[in-house]
């Protein structure tokens, strides 16, 4: 990877930093390009921000945003129902 990069390398560099730890020359272009670039800068802000709030959900237990037990229990029957016919 050279030094510097495009808006489009780096956008496939900020999501491939999510899943893993990038070789030191494709961080270094990375943070480069975040440097001098303020789009792809908040791009990569809104990677990292959404990754935050995905985990957040999936922690708690609140179901609130989720399917009421009753809309689950109507969904599967249906399915079932489905696949008997």
């Amino acid at each position: 990877m050279k030094w510097l990069s495009t808006c489009k390398e780096t956008s496939v560099l900020a999501s491939r930093a999510m899943d893993g730890r990038l070789p030191f020359a494709d961080r270094m272009a990375l943070r480069l390009h975040l440097a001098v670039c303020e789009n792809c800068a908040r791009f990569n802000r809104q990677l990292q921000e959404m990754r935050r709030l995905f985990r957040e959900a999936a922690t708690t237990d609140d179901h609130a945003a989720g399917l009421s037990a009753e809309a689950r229990q109507r969904i599967a029957t249906g399915l079932q129902d489905k696949s008997d016919t």
